[in-house]
Order: structure tokens, then C-alpha cells, then sequence
């Protein structure tokens, strides 16, 4: 069995308020929910045998359910559990979870609304399960429909101490169980894993549970969270899936409990994602909650949250961390949702209480500040309905206007299958971009209207498809190019340019869908050719492009543009870590047509993974491209990544903001910074690191990196000397300085659902270039069905910084976003 730790953490970052709901009043109450109605109404469960329901926006309740005649209450005992079916707004179904009179066996039974008056229960009902239990306690109760229509029921494993009959670990016993059944079958579905009756009881889904007293299922994700009640020791949360054993009794979270049958050495045994022990504040039993999916970020969206019946605490596991939310005075019995995704939580001495965020920010203007060397980083909450618009970025009188980046999420199927990282954009006039899988986003922050026209330019610098558009005041379009209004011909596209009348701000996203139907974003550079099209200044600088990788799945695709209307050249050079001449394809010279590109792919088939820098000279008389090296990566078949990385000229002190998220090993949600540095003079270089909160205060120095002559490092920030015990919430900002010139990238390195390697750029900062907008852009936001993003600001150089970000929807119209930091 994988042994897994108790990883906590302080959760100063997230703090919550209890609204109350309900102050006093119920007698015993054990859970709330909602019938998935659109309704919006909220049930409560008491333990006697009473079902009250509540209309929105009160917290009157009236009796939907009676039935405490039928009902043994008491200890662990009572009416227990409530689920409405999938449609139940047309087939009036739900179904209850209770003890019955008098022998206290488990019942599962169906009910049905009144015809009448949809407030009120028919008395009738129609048992599906009858249960026996040998002992009082350990009755389970949690009922649920997963997103496949059955319903779930949580079974304990009947009771007394240490499951003396070893039912949790005997198939041929309901009790110790998940159960799955088909209610409208009136069987349990074929796909259970003993749905043949051979080895073990046909409705069992999972066995090895203690006492599944709450479940739940992230409604984005369908995955089944568990809290599973302990013996003395310890508290564990399982996800939990067909055909799995969660240990009891030969576990106790992850703790070997001796009682048998079977060896703690024997295979097979599930580890619970995360687990407390008894040790602290009096806990000793856990409630499961839900994973946060509302939209008033009350939470993190899709952090899980939790608590212990006898500490009164409600935790909060994100990026697989546990946290302590708040202390609390209650005894938490239940966790409930709304149809909105807001969470709840149930008291059993009578109360309800709403999750409330006191710091949520809705608005659709939010200010920003920090010190020299700080940050700020907000993300949006979910939310269903699809949004487009822009952001800008506006410094406060006499305060200088941050760097920053927004990066791009999107969720298929609740799983993040892409990132896409684009930095702040400046207003410009002209702009050229790579035309081949490319979306655009062209925002007038004008106060007039500014008419685009625009050309597209073949492998051979010829243009065609000229075109215009006009984008009416303070709006902005977003489409691919081969949609209106730019419509791309057929034919041999390259490179697609336009002016403006006005400046704008752009944006260009290549958009790829994989061998699995995942859609993969990538953030290409718009190369700014607002100056005179052929003006240019001799020698032109070196770029550098700090990281490629070949083989071993690994690909790297070069990318350069030439800014100009008229042919350039140059050479290009790849040098490995130690500063050797790397054998890769690309290497060699390069001529570029007037307004056109150079692409070239490494082939990546190698088993061999080498890496290093690329190196873009151009001739004596010619001025530089844009440079730019898309990496990907495809596992058994399938491109899981694609991203890019600019080439930027050298420099002696660089910024860039940097995180550390979770426990970076696979974990789902984990985070973590990658820096790349290359040395492109022909002496060693000594690279200096200081990394700072995003308070601007000074966490630590990390020791020098030597790098040889044209060589280069690439490591995780977690594993350069002096990072290595970052707190696993950590955000902020990362200096790279040297005496002699150095080129840096870096990349967002994420973990997602289902163990995927997402990456996406971090673009680093010289703290010698000096901002030339009068204001800065997010030009295209996306936010909802699938889409989500995180705003990031932080100090490029050596002042603070201080503004407003105002959002709008591609109209113009203010927008009004939930955004939690």
C-alpha cells in the first residue's frame, strides 16, 4: 500500500465568515441539499424523521416530509440521508435513507412529491434496500445520485469497534460499503464490479469503508469524495472508484492496524488522498464536504472542504494540502450545497450556516498595489455562461505600471487539458503574427472607431486576402483567422499583419485539437511593427531562446517572423547545458522573405531527450526576427502539451513571478516554476538568485549558479539550493542577475486532473526596459464553459506599483467578474 503524509498549512490566504441560515430551532438536523430543480430551494434533514424545505432567499421552512412514526432515532441512528432524482422536476422522485422501527435495520426507500403542491411529500412509500444492522452505530446514511443517473448509499461496516466480523473487507456483505443500484431498473447496474453475483453482492461499488458517514461528487470533475470515519487514530478522505478497497480493517487511513485477515503487505489496498490524526484540538471524526464549484468565491474553486465533528474545524484540502478554514463552536453533522455550488454547513444542535468569503471581490473594477520587488495574482471564479471581453491596466497618478500576465485554463470534462500563459500588451499601431492555427484578439480601448485593414503573406513574402474591418469604440473582436472578418484564403498562409487607425492592443492564440480530442492553447508573440516598416538599427541584438528539448516525445518548433518588408538573414545555433554544439535539425542559416517566416520542427522521435539554447544571429547588415520555440510533448500517441517560448536579447537582471503549489509530484492542482538561464558569451557566467514574497519582502538567496561559456541550467525553483521548504501556497517574485549578460525563460509547470504535464511561459522581465504604453492590456478574456484564468501583476523593476484593473465584456460594458486571490 502507498503510504501518503499529512501535509497542513496555514490558510491565511483564504478567509471564510458563517452566514447564518438557519440560527436555531431544528431538532437535530443532519444534512441540507437541493433537488437540482432550478427551484433553488434547500432541504433539511433532521434526525427524528422530519424533512423541511426552505424557498430561496428564506429561511422559513415548512414541512415537506414527515415520517418520524417509521423512523429509530437516537445515537448514530435517525433519518440519515436524501437524494432527488436526476429528473426529478418531472418524475417527482427522491429518496430517503433511515433506521427503521423497530429492529434498526437500514431502509433506502422511494417517495414521491405531491401532485398538488410541490412543497409537500405523498405519506406512501416503496422500500428499494432493507438492511440489517447487528449493532447501533456505524449505520453510514449518505445517499447520492452520481453524474452516471445510479444512486450511491454509504454503508458502515455495522458497528461495535474494529469491525469484529471483518464485514468491510467481505464482498458477500453490504455493510463496510459504497453501493451502487439502479432505481429506475430497480437493480444494480451491469457495470458494478460484482454485478455477476459470483464473488460478492451485486449492488456493492467499493469496499473497505469504516463509515462513509458524507460523500459528495465534484459536479465538475464526477470524482467521489469520501469522508470515512476512523477508530481512534486517524480521519481519511477518499476518491473513491469501482471495484476499490479502502483498507478497513486492515487500514486506518494509512495506518496499519494489525486486525487481520490479510497482511498490510498484501496489494491493492487504495490510500486515502489526505488523512488527519487525533492529536490536535480534540478531533476525532470526520464530516465530508464538497469541492467548492459556486460562483461567489466563497472558496478556492475546486478546493475540497471538510471538518471534524468534535473539533468544530472546517479544512480545506487544495493542491493537496490541508488547511484549517476557521474553529468553530459546532458539531458539524453535514456539509450541504445549493444549486448555485455555495456550500453550507449543518449544526446538530440546531443551526445553518452559509460559507462566506468576507473578502470576495464581484466588481468590475479591482485596485492593486505592492512594493518593489511584490506581486498581486487573482483568478476568476467558475461560473457556467461563457464571457468575453478585456482588461485595462491603468497606474495610479505618478506610479509606474507593473508587469504581469494572465494565464488561460481550459477544462473539458472538468479536467484542465490546457494552459496558456500571454503577458501584458502594450497599444500599438501595426502588428505581424505567425497565421497558421491562429486566433486573434484585437481590443480599441478608443473613445472612436478605429478601422483594421490587413493582409495575409505566403512562404514566398507574396501578400494576398488584403481586407478590412471596423471595431466600433471601446470593443474588440476575437476569432480565428480563417473566420470572419479576416477570413483567411486557402492557400499558403504564413504570417498576417494589420494596422490600425487608432492604437489597439493584440492578442494571438494557436489553437490545436489532439489526438484525444483535447483542445491545446498556445500564446504567440505579436510582433510590434509599428515604426516605419523598414526602419531598423545596425548591429542588431543577439536573441536567445533559453530552452528547447528534443526527443524522447519531446519536440521544439522554431518560429521566426520578420518584422520588415523587405528579406532578412542570419544564422541559428543550438549549444547544450555544457556549452557544446547540440545536433539538432535546425541548426544553420536562415533567409526570410519580406513580411514572411522561417519554420522549422525538430523531428522528436529520438529516445534520447537533449536540451539546451538556441541562439538567432543575424547577418552584419540584416536587422533580427522575431524568435520564438513552440515545445511539445506527446505520451503513447498524443500531444498532452504544446507551449511557447520568446526569444529575448540579454540582459544583466531579470524579474519574474514564480510559484510553488502543493506538492509537486504529480499531485493534481500542484504548481511549480521552472527557470531556464543560458549564458551566451564565450566566458563563465555567475548567476546570482534572490527570491522575494509578494509582500516584497525577501525570502531568501538562493546560492550562485555557475554557467559555463554558451551553456545553460534549467531547474524547478523548489530545487534550486536555499528553495527548497517554500510554504506549499507560495507566490512571488524572482530576480536573476548576473555581471555579465544572461538570457532567461521560465514556464508554469502544472499537474492536472488526471496526471497530465501542463506547461505554459512565464515571461521574464528585464529591469532595463522601460514601459512605452501609456497603458497596458488584457486584451482578450475568456471566462466560463470550460474557461478560466488567472490575472497576475507584479514588480518588473526597481519601484512599486500601484492602479486599477477595469474589466469589460467586447462591448465595452463593464464586467462584473468574482474574483478571489
Amino acid at each position: 500500500m502507498i503510504l501518503v503524509g499529512s501535509l497542513w498549512a496555514s490558510a491565511q490566504s483564504v478567509r471564510i465568515d458563517l452566514e447564518p441560515v438557519i440560527a436555531s430551532g431544528l431538532n437535530q438536523p443532519l444534512y441540507l441539499t437541493n433537488a437540482h430543480d432550478r427551484t433553488g430551494r434547500r432541504f433539511v434533514v433532521e434526525q427524528p424523521g422530519r424533512i423541511s424545505v426552505m424557498q430561496p432567499g428564506s429561511s422559513t421552512r415548512t414541512t415537506f416530509l414527515d415520517i418520524t412514526g417509521r423512523v429509530l432515532s437516537g445515537g448514530e441512528r435517525g433519518l440519515l440521508g436524501l437524494a432527488f432524482h436526476p429528473q426529478f422536476a418531472s418524475n417527482r422522485r427522491f429518496f430517503v435513507d433511515y433506521t427503521r422501527r423497530p429492529d434498526g435495520a437500514t431502509v433506502i426507500a422511494e417517495y414521491h412529491v405531491s401532485t398538488s403542491n410541490p412543497n409537500v411529500a405523498q405519506a406512501s412509500e416503496t422500500v428499494l434496500l432493507l438492511i440489517p444492522q447487528p449493532y447501533e452505530n456505524h449505520n453510514g446514511g449518505m445517499i447520492e445520485f452520481g453524474p452516471d443517473g445510479y444512486l450511491y448509499i454509504g454503508m458502515g461496516d455495522g458497528g461495535s469497534g474494529n469491525d469484529p466480523e471483518n464485514r468491510a473487507q467481505n464482498p458477500n456483505e453490504l455493510l463496510g460499503k459504497i453501493l451502487r443500484i439502479d432505481v429506475d431498473r430497480g437493480a444494480p447496474p451491469p457495470t458494478n464490479p460484482y454485478a455477476d453475483g459470483l464473488a460478492g453482492r451485486r449492488e456493492i461499488y467499493a469496499i473497505g469503508l469504516r463509515n462513509p458517514w458524507r460523500f459528495s461528487f465534484d459536479r465538475a470533475t464526477g470524482q467521489l469524495y469520501v469522508g470515512d470515519v476512523g477508530q481512534n487514530q486517524r480521519e481519511e478522505v477518499d476518491i473513491v472508484t469501482a471495484g476499490g478497497n479502502y483498507g478497513w480493517r486492515v487500514f486506518e487511513g494509512t495506518r496499519c492496524t494489525n486486525l487481520g485477515p490479510a497482511s498490510c503487505s498484501t496489494p491493492g489496498f487504495l490510500p486515502p488522498i489526505t488523512e488527519y490524526d487525533h492529536s490536535t484540538n480534540g478531533r476525532c471524526s470526520i464530516t465530508g464536504g464538497y469541492v467548492y464549484r459556486g460562483t461567489q468565491q466563497s472558496l478556492p474553486y475546486g478546493a475540497y472542504v471538510y471538518g471534524d465533528y468534535c473539533s468544530g474545524e472546517i479544512f480545506m484540502l487544495e493542491a493537496g494540502v490541508q488547511s484549517v478554514l476557521i474553529h468553530t463552536t459546532l458539531s458539524i453533522t453535514s456539509f450541504g450545497e445549493d444549486e448555485s455550488g455555495e456550500l453550507y454547513v449543518v449544526g446538530q444542535r440546531g443551526s445553518v450556516f452559509r460559507i462566506k468569503n468576507p473578502d470576495a471581490d464581484t466588481g468590475s473594477t479591482r485596485g492593486f498595489g505592492f512594493a518593489d520587488h511584490g506581486s498581486f495574482s487573482m483568478r476568476t471564479a467558475g461560473q457556467s455562461n461563457l464571457v468575453l471581453g478585456y482588461a485595462r491596466i491603468q497606474a495610479s497618478s505618478g506610479a509606474s505600471l507593473p508587469a504581469g500576465m494572465a494565464v488561460f485554463g481550459y477544462r473539458q470534462n472538468g479536467i484542465l487539458v490546457s494552459e496558456a500563459s500571454a503577458p501584458l500588451m502594450p497599444l500599438i499601431s501595426s502588428g505581424r503574427i505567425d497565421a497558421v492555427d491562429t486566433a486573434v484578439a484585437i481590443t480599441n480601448p478608443n473613445t472612436e472607431a478605429v478601422t483594421l485593414n490587413f493582409y495575409f503573406t505566403d512562404a514566398a513574402g507574396n501578400n494576398f486576402g488584403q481586407g478590412s474591418t471596423i471595431l466600433p469604440p471601446n470593443s474588440g473582436v476575437a476569432a480565428f483567422l480563417d473566420q470572419p472578418p479576416f477570413s483567411a484564403p486557402r492557400g499558403s498562409v504564413a504570417t498576417f499583419t494589420f494596422t490600425s487607425t487608432l492604437l489597439v492592443s493584440a492578442l494571438a492564440l494557436r489553437g490545436i485539437t489532439n489526438e484525444r480530442g483535447d483542445f491545446l492553447m498556445t500564446i504567440l508573440p505579436v510582433v510590434d511593427i509599428s515604426n516605419s516598416p523598414d526602419s531598423f538599427s545596425l548591429p542588431a541584438p543577439v536573441q536567445t531562446i533559453a530552452q528547447f528539448v528534443d526527443g524522447g516525445g519531446w519536440a521544439t518548433e522554431i518560429v521566426l517572423i520578420n518584422p520588415l518588408n523587405r528579406a532578412i538573414s542570419g544564422s541559428i545555433q543550438a549549444f547544450n547545458p555544457a556549452g557544446q554544439p547540440a545536433s539538432v535539425q535546425f541548426a544553420g542559416p536562415y533567409t526570410i522573405p519580406p513580411g514572411g517566416l522561417w519554420r522549422f520542427r525538430t523531428l522528436g522521435t529520438g529516445a534520447n531527450v537533449q536540451s539546451g539554447s538556441i541562439r538567432i544571429t543575424p547577418s552584419a547588415d540584416s536587422p533580427a526576427p522575431s524568435s520564438t520555440a513552440i515545445l511539445s510533448f506527446r505520451n503513447n500517441g498524443i500531444t498532452v502539451l504544446q507551449t511557447a517560448i520568446a526569444g529575448v536579447a540579454s540582459g544583466t537582471a531579470f524579474r519574474l513571478f514564480v510559484e510553488n503549489v502543493g506538492t509537486f509530484n504529480s499531485l493534481p492542482g500542484s504548481i511549480q516554476t521552472a527557470i531556464a538561464v543560458a549564458n551566451p558569451t564565450s566566458n563563465p557566467a555567475s548567476v546570482a538568485l534572490e527570491l522575494y514574497g509578494s509582500d516584497g519582502a525577501t525570502v531568501g538567496l538562493g546560492d550562485p549558479i555557475a554557467i559555463p561559456a554558451n551553456g545553460q541550467i534549467a531547474v524547478f525553483l523548489n530545487q534550486i539550493p536555499g528553495f527548497s521548504s517554500l510554504s506549499s501556497s507560495f507566490q512571488g517574485v524572482l530576480r536573476v542577475s548576473s555581471a555579465s549578460t544572461v538570457a532567461v525563460s521560465a514556464l508554469r509547470a502544472h499537474y492536472n486532473e488526471r496526471g497530465d504535464f501542463l506547461i505554459s511561459p512565464t515571461l521574464p522581465v528585464s529591469e532595463a526596459d522601460l514601459p512605452h504604453s501609456s497603458e497596458l492590456l488584457f486584451p482578450h478574456l475568456a471566462i466560463g464553459s470550460g474557461c478560466e484564468m488567472q490575472f497576475v501583476l507584479f514588480s518588473g523593476r526597481a519601484t512599486s506599483s500601484s492602479g486599477t484593473i477595469y474589466f469589460f465584456d467586447q462591448n465595452g460594458t463593464p464586467l462584473s467578474l468574482a474574483l478571489r486571490q
